[in-house]
């Protein structure tokens, strides 16, 4: 099957790359290994405030609104892919036995969560581990729960849960924190909250559930317990780049490299969203990605379209 564009990817970068593609009249298909549509604002669980011209309970319901469009304007897309094979330079992709070409490629696989990678964080996942204190801190209340991040959504999730638990333990890797200085600060203040610097979780421990957290002090190797009955992990995110590995530059933390109008290091591929690391992540940042791009895409093809002048 032949497009003019193939977008990989169905959160709200993708959704707006297919969006904008029906726009500027380039016939595109959206293709999303999961098995509905959203990628991260699936897990917005907050108002969303900021997204301009509607405010919407959480992320879920602002999917629901680009869902509707793209169903409005008739757009073709695919939920639950399975790629066999991506050849980036060849703009060519075999998903579920059917090969696709496209005169362009969008990649919009956006980011997930970091994980910890150790011992008990897979086995007590939802049984004590969590991503989110913000959806979560109700199961907490009354519980003693550790944090583990130093950036701004650490640092929030840990006056989120305090709000709800007797104490909170914030544990961080270095003294350096990356969160804003008003949320630190308040955190250092609260007197729910106990912060310790240059530790290392090393390992999830319980019966059922989770019961303690080991960690490693980083200046003297020893080793700590902490009694806990909730772990949440908030360590930032990973490019979803895997698929694409080997074949496009990426940069020293797995990001996908892209110049201002989003085009990678490979003719007519471009990439979009938090996949390419993004000043700011937010859907409004994803949006303006899949515009720069769509019109780049479509600007190159009435380039390639246009004879070639008389010398």
């Amino acid at each position: 099957m032949k497009y003019d564009v193939i977008i990989i990817g169905g959160g709200p970068a993708g959704m707006s790359a297919l969006i904008w593609c029906h726009t500027l009249h380039l016939r595109a298909v959206l293709l999303e290994q999961a098995p509905e549509l959203g990628g991260q604002m699936l897990h917005m669980v907050h108002r969303v405030l900021d997204y301009p011209g509607m405010i919407t309970e959480n992320g879920r319901e602002l999917r629901d609104r680009f869902a509707l469009q793209m169903h409005e304007l008739g757009l073709e897309w695919r939920v639950g892919s399975r790629f066999e094979e991506i050849e980036l330079n060849a703009r060519r992709l075999i998903c579920e036995g059917r090969v696709l070409t496209g005169r362009a490629i969008i990649i919009a696989t956006g980011a997930r969560r970091r994980r910890l990678g150790i011992p008990g964080e897979d086995r007590y996942d939802k049984a004590g581990v969590s991503f989110s204190g913000t959806r979560d801190h109700s199961r907490y209340a009354g519980k003693k729960v550790c944090v583990i991040g130093g950036g701004d959504s650490a640092v929030e999730n840990s006056l989120i849960l305090s709000r709800v638990c007797p104490h909170v333990t914030l544990i961080h890797h270095s003294d350096n924190f990356r969160a804003r200085g008003e949320w630190l600060k308040q955190a250092r203040e609260n007197p729910r909250i106990t912060i310790l610097t240059h530790a290392k979780a090393q390992a999830i421990e319980g019966g059922d559930r989770v019961e303690r957290l080991i960690i490693e002090d980083n200046l003297t190797g020893k080793q700590n317990v902490i009694d806990t009955e909730g772990v949440f992990i908030k360590i930032g995110i990973a490019p979803n780049t895997e698929l694409f590995e080997g074949q496009i530059d990426l940069d020293e933390h797995g990001y996908i490299k892209v110049d201002h109008s989003q085009k990678t290091s490979i003719d007519l591929v471009y990439a979009v969203g938090d996949v390419c690391r993004p000043l700011c992540l937010s859907v409004a940042t994803a949006v303006g990605h899949s515009a720069a791009a769509a019109k780049a895409i479509q600007a190159s093809f009435d380039h390639l379209s246009k004879p070639a002048a008389i010398t």
